[in-house]
């Protein structure tokens, strides 16, 4: 008896590691492993790759090498992002951000409210978007940072980034002829990568995160996009490894498959993202068209190509998604980081779903090899799921 596929759809949650980036890694395992700090050949080989690696990520997201800081993920990369600046800054200070966030923004947010600082959180749309207009209505005398993410990773929704971060570039213009401080602009780009163009340019961000664990690289690696004009306060002491934003060893392997992961999504991207935004709208209206009583959250056009996520009245999203295993199907109920928490999300409460729906949120993410069949196969056992559990 053949042995039914696994199906993997959490993939906003973490991606397997690309063969390619798998075989860019190994090397440096056991050959290639010496520490970029030492001043031996094979310190010097390791400083060698380690700023190559740099100058290569720079090039894809289009900018200094110098600007890139490698780190341990996305929560890393969002917490030096924030605290280091508002650090820098050495006074209290106005904060905007989006009521939609990764619960790595929100927390370190209530953080820094704690400590004195004032913080603002700017509403969504219904379908999880935010108003560039509000942003800058926002802002005040006192206001030195803005953070928003730019695609969310429980309903897919793609923020426009890029329109704020133009408006913040006039706003900046206007406040130099005051005297006023320049207002920082920072994204969480984690979820971005494998299926949009990251340009740090075009999106006028001083401040970008992301997480190789996203893009189909290793756990464990990330890196922060950091402008020259950018001041931070280093969040770990230690070493000056990193030109002192980030101190400790650098994990030469992780670097490299990470690097190795920006340019696999950067190929892969081109080939497959068309493809998989038809697979996920495949999904969409067949969901909603086979089974009653269902919302699809988040923006219907400009969201991820690959995320799909509803919310089914009546249900518990925990339960779909321990039946969906149990039939070979991973799912997600929403953001990994914030799942075990009793209750809606903070983002399908933000978006203000009818209450008989907000318990019954489910996430499909797609990747790279996600087929039709697959997407059949899912729908059938939903359905199967959902009619079992409603007629209870």
């Amino acid at each position: 008896m053949p042995v039914k596929k696994y199906l993997y759809l959490d993939h906003a949650a973490a991606t397997p590691i690309a063969p390619e980036v798998l075989r860019a890694m190994q090397r440096y395992w056991r050959e290639n492993f010496a520490n970029p700090s030492s001043l031996h050949a094979a310190g010097r080989e390791a400083k060698r790759t380690l700023e190559q690696c740099r100058r290569s990520c720079a090039l894809l997201l289009n900018c200094l090498p110098e600007e890139i800081i490698f780190t341990s993920g996305g929560t890393e990369s969002i917490n030096l992002a924030l605290k280091g600046y508002v650090a820098a800054q050495k006074k209290r200070q106005h904060i905007i951000s989006s009521a939609v966030e990764h619960a790595a923004t929100l927390e370190t947010l209530r953080r820094l409210k704690k400590t004195g600082h004032r913080i603002t959180f700017i509403p969504c749309d219904h379908a999880g978007m935010i108003d560039p207009d509000a942003v800058v209505a926002a802002i005040d005398p006192n206001t030195t940072l803005v953070s928003v993410i730019l695609a969310h990773n429980e309903i897919g929704t793609i923020e426009p980034v890029a329109q704020i971060g133009k408006r913040l570039v006039n706003v900046n213009r206007e406040r130099a002829k005051k005297n006023l401080p320049p207002i920082a602009f920072h994204t969480d780009a984690c979820q971005a990568p494998a299926w949009m163009d990251i340009n740090v340019e075009k999106l006028h961000v001083d401040m970008l995160s992301l997480d190789a664990s996203k893009f189909y690289g290793p756990k464990g690696v990330g890196l922060l996009v950091r402008r020259r004009s950018i001041v931070l306060e280093p969040q770990m002491d230690g070493g000056e490894q990193q030109r002192g934003f980030r101190s400790g060893t650098e994990p030469l392997a992780l670097i490299v498959g990470t690097t190795a992961a920006l340019e696999f999504a950067a190929r892969q991207r081109q080939r497959s993202a068309k493809n998989i935004a038809h697979l996920r709208d495949y999904l969409l209206a067949r969901v909603a068209d086979e089974i009653p009583d269902v919302l699809v959250t988040g923006h219907l056009t400009q969201r991820l190509a690959n995320n799909a996520s509803f919310a089914f009245a009546g249900l518990e999203g925990e339960s779909l998604v321990l039946r969906l295993d149990r039939a070979g199907i991973a799912a997600s109920t929403g953001a990994a980081c914030s799942t075990g928490e009793p209750g809606p999300s903070n983002v399908i409460k933000t978006l203000n779903v009818p209450q008989r729906y907000r318990n019954g949120s489910l996430r499909v993410t797609l990747g790279y090899e996600t087929t039709k069949n697959d997407l059949d196969q899912t729908v059938r056992t939903l359905k199967r799921i959902i009619l079992q559990l409603r007629r209870k």
